[in-house]
């Protein structure tokens, strides 16, 4: 079948569904014959439709040759703000991927160039087949922020799961939640395609990379695409294609724990068996006939950890000491065969610490890898791979770190940086190489492009189209703009320096450098606030007060527990008063074990999953402007003196926030949140029990928080209204 033939079908198939007479609309008739003459006719584009608003400015055609953000047809199939008819009604079907990378393909194959013709436009410049992870994006999250439009990088990011994946037609994407499962977490893939691309130092106005950084992206090379590749004879004029692809994953985390630490009581050669090192089951590229494209999907695990076993045993090791709560160690192992659970004994924390004693591993199913493309009818040209990670679950799939360092850089109260526990920063502005350890070496030192996000190459200076100052749509991304560029402790993805043969050494990402298994990072990020910007889930306020942390994105009350599923399942603190004293008392965070929150298939992400990046944004200025109300601004140790106690978003009408109106006399617009926060004293351990931990409340400080408005009460004292100095 003829790519117009696949084009035709998918427009007749969504015509009854809206389509046909929205398309009208912009002066296109899907059902035309010849179709073909439809397409590629002048129109005249109605950019005040929604979903329209962000369409190039410069677009006048259904399809553009080799312009896929100029292609009418192709921005309202792949574009997740399309979605109402001409009348404002909601379409009633939606193209499926393989229909749109079919309308995708025909941009590119109506008018094909011959590989002649490529070679003049790169201008001597090396030609290469380079595989890329792409999305289609609304104007805000593009590369050059004027219009929607196609986005790559050679990095894709998949996520673990425990069930199979899900597409969500009208958002164009994947997402990772289970109906009426809470502990359900879907796999989450990532679409990987075959380009020919160019190699050119960074030119942030003709194709990138987003979030240009001036000092140094001009000194690189990137590769950046030109045309996709499918099989058949209408991609290259003159060739008749076929594209092959080759993934390869490693999980080599167990392995390099025994590197790392002598005396753990496994060596080579064992320690290049499985799993010590993983390579299969770990994921699957379900290649697309004739596409020229491929879905890479993680396996699915009915457990997110699980024991590992090595010759038909559970692999044990001795636990090293100070492992700075990068292992697993907590499943005990005796002599006689018996396992004991090491949280049931006092000290747990130093125990782990000293290690000494037969502990289990444990495997999951992140890693790192690569996906090839080869085409025989273009064999001269060099393979250029993609950087695959399979990460963690994302607790947070609305909410992305480019979005995060966007917002911070336009919020005037945040001008001290020391605010966060680290730095702003997306994996996408992270110019490492990628693994330089993996199998036949794909990858090259100089290549420190890798993660960035680049666009095709365009003529600089378009006008940006009207009306693009919209919101952002929320849904998941696995481009790494959606995953942090932080490492300490790491998230999505870790980073070594290695040495080179000039005598200089380089950071390049990896795998291995993870905690084993991934839950235990997760227990730490999550333990630091967040690890702020690292988009855990912040657990600061469900353990007692440590350090100097802090509570930055705050949970409400139900999403850590109290009367609903918690994310961790960990139990929350509880506010005790009795005839004596008033405290809170709290499960130790010594005595967390998120390892075992994923043997038990406890995790979920049914309520921060729900979280949208504008409530996250509220939530972070909210909690940084109530530390100000008390007067601890930014200094850590203060805060540290106030932690928050209770949380929530308040559902009008509401008796305690209609009091405190009305004894100020000022109405709260919009939403409001309440915060219950308390001024801590002396901590102490109670008799009946080694891992709770009682913290004394010396008073207690209610308020309430809208975007423009902080009510406050402390105790024994009426409600005021707070006084801001941002």
């Amino acid at each position: 079948m003829s790519l117009l033939e696949i084009v035709n079908q998918t427009c007749r198939r969504l015509a009854p569904g809206g389509w046909h007479s929205l398309m009208l609309a912009h002066g296109l008739d899907i059902l035309a014959v010849p179709l073909k003459d439809e397409l590629l006719k002048p129109l005249r584009i109605d950019r005040s439709l929604p979903g329209f608003e962000d369409f190039c400015p410069t677009g006048n055609r259904a399809i553009e040759p080799a312009r896929p953000a100029q292609s009418l047809l192709f921005h309202a199939l792949a574009s997740p703000r399309v979605t109402r008819d001409a009348s404002g009604q909601p379409l009633q079907t939606y193209p499926s991927p393989v229909e749109i990378r079919a309308v995708l393909n025909y941009v590119f194959g109506v008018r094909p160039p011959s590989l002649k013709d490529l070679q003049r436009k790169a201008q001597g410049e090396p030609l290469a087949v380079a595989v890329f992870a792409s999305e289609y994006r609304c104007a805000p999250d593009t590369v050059h922020g004027e219009h929607a439009d196609l986005c790559y990088s050679r990095t894709g990011i998949a996520r673990v799961g425990n069930t199979s994946a899900l597409y969500a037609p009208e958002l164009r994407c994947f997402l990772p939640f289970v109906q009426d499962d809470p502990y359900g977490i879907r796999i989450m893939p990532v679409h990987y395609s075959a380009y020919i691309a160019v190699q050119r130092q960074g030119n942030h106005e003709q194709f990138g990379p987003m979030d240009a950084q001036p000092d140094v992206d001009p000194a690189l090379k990137f590769w950046v695409p030109m045309h996709k590749l499918f099989d058949g004879k209408e991609c290259l004029a003159g060739l008749d294609l076929e594209v092959k692809f080759k993934a390869f994953h490693i999980n080599e985390k167990i392995r390099h724990i025994h590197l790392r630490h002598s005396d753990t009581g496994w060596q080579e050669p064992d320690i290049s068996q499985s799993p010590f090192v993983i390579t299969d089951g770990l994921a699957m590229l379900e290649v697309e006939p004739g596409s020229g494209s491929g879905l890479l999907l993680p396996r699915p695990r009915p457990q997110l950890a699980e024991p590992a076993r090595y010759r038909g045993q559970l692999l044990s090791f001795t636990m090293p000491k100070d492992s700075g709560g990068m292992i697993h160690g907590r499943s005990m192992l005796h002599d006689n065969g018996t396992i004991e659970d090491l949280n049931h004994r006092e000290g747990v924390a130093e125990l782990v610490k000293q290690g000494g004693y037969r502990a289990l591993h444990h495997r999951d199913g992140t890693a790192d890898g690569y996906i090839r493309a080869h085409c025989t009818s273009l064999g001269h040209l060099q393979s250029i791979p993609a950087y695959s990670i399979i990460a963690t679950p994302d607790f947070f799939p609305f909410c992305h770190p480019r979005r995060l360092m966007r917002w911070a850089r336009q919020v005037p109260a945040f001008t001290d940086p020391n605010i966060w526990h680290a730095r702003l920063q997306a994996l996408s502005n992270v110019r490492y190489c990628a693994n330089l350890t993996l199998a036949d070496q794909p990858f090259s030192p100089e290549d420190r492009g890798v993660t960035a996000i680049v666009g095709l190459p365009r003529k600089p200076g378009l006008p940006p189209p009207a009306g693009t100052d919209l919101a952002d749509i929320d849904r998941p991304t696995s481009l790494p703009d959606g995953d942090t560029g932080i490492f300490a402790p790491g998230w999505g993805v870790g980073w070594v320096r290695k040495p080179i043969p000039d005598g200089h050494w380089i950071n390049h990402l990896v795998g291995y450098q993870m905690a084993s298994p991934f839950p235990e990072d997760a227990r730490i990020c999550a333990a630091l606030g967040s690890f702020w910007p690292g988009l855990a889930p912040d657990s600061a306020r469900t353990f007692e007060p440590r350090s100097s942390l802090h509570t930055i994105i705050p949970l409400t009350d139900a999403e850590t527990g109290t009367g609903a599923v918690a994310w961790d399942n960990q139990r929350p603190p509880q506010l005790i008063q009795d005839q004596r004293r008033t405290f809170v008392r709290y499960r130790a965070y010594e005595y967390s074990d998120y390892t075992q929150v994923a043997l038990e298939n406890r995790f979920s992400l049914q309520q921060t999953g729900a979280i949208t990046q504008q409530e996250y944004q509220n939530r972070v200025l909210s909690m940084y402007r109530v530390y100000n109300v008390l007067g601890a601004g930014t200094d850590k140790s203060l805060r540290h003196a106030w932690p928050l106690l209770s949380f929530i978003r308040v559902q009008r009408p509401d008796p305690e926030l209609d009091s405190a109106q009305q004894q100020v006399g000022i109405v709260l617009r919009g939403w409001v949140y309440r915060f219950l926060m308390y001024e801590r004293g002396t901590e102490s351990i109670p008799d009946e029990d080694f891992r709770g931990r009682d913290v004394q409340v010396r008073q207690q400080v209610r308020l309430f928080v809208s975007a423009e408005t902080i009510l406050v009460k402390y105790e024994h004292a009426a409600w005021q209204l707070a006084l801001e100095t941002l």
